[in-house]
Formats: C-alpha cells, sequence, structure tokens
C-alpha cells in the first residue's frame, strides 16, 4: 500500500470516534438500560447459585440432624438399660455379693425434729 492509501485509510478511522460520539449521544439511555439488564442478569445468576449452594447445604445438615437424632434414641434406650432397677440388683448380687439384710438384723429409728 502506497503512502497516500494509507492517509486515505486513516481519515476513514479518524471519522470512526466522531461516529461513536454520535452514537452515545443518541442512544446513551438505551445503552445503560442494556447495561443495567446485563448486570441484574449476572447478579440473577449469582444469588441462584448461592441459592442452591445453600439448599444443598441445609440438606447435608438435616441429614447429619436426623442421623445424630437416631443415635441419641439408640443412647437413651442404652442408658435405660443400664440403669435399670432390676440389673442394678443382678449385679449387686452377683459382683458384690450384697443382699438384702434380713428382718432380725434391721432396727428402725424414729429421729425427732426439735
Amino acid at each position: 500500500m502506497t503512502f497516500s492509501g494509507v492517509l486515505k485509510s486513516s481519515k476513514k478511522y479518524r471519522k470512526l470516534p466522531n461516529l461513536l460520539i454520535i452514537l452515545l449521544s443518541r442512544y446513551w439511555l438505551s445503552l445503560l438500560l442494556i447495561l443495567l439488564l446485563l448486570g441484574s442478569a449476572h447478579l440473577l445468576i449469582q444469588v441462584t447459585h448461592q441459592a442452591r449452594n445453600q439448599q444443598v447445604r441445609l440438606q447435608t445438615l438435616e441429614g447429619e440432624r436426623d442421623a445424630l437424632q437416631v443415635e441419641w434414641g439408640r443412647l437413651l434406650l442404652e442408658e435405660s438399660s443400664l440403669v435399670s432397677p432390676v440389673r442394678l440388683e443382678q449385679l449387686s448380687r452377683l459382683q458384690l455379693q450384697l443382699r438384702l439384710p434380713e428382718d432380725s438384723s434391721l432396727q428402725i429409728r424414729r429421729i425427732e425434729q426439735p
């Protein structure tokens, strides 16, 4: 390309900024609304993603809660069977050789309160 061809093509591109200024002056409100629409769409996508993540986390925590509730119920049953009076009496007889006192060895005393 010759030097004059470069000059002619550069004149074309000099008009481009002027064209942008004209378009911006005419359509600035439309461009602003389009940018706001894109921004709100982006925010909507982010919020939806966060809501889905929180829903998954909630379901995970509810599953853990249910498992802990089942374990708690099992532990309560185990505790009640370990401290039952019948079991404690059997253990005291077998392991500690404890026995109930005979009637003749019992003494009942009254304590008078002042």
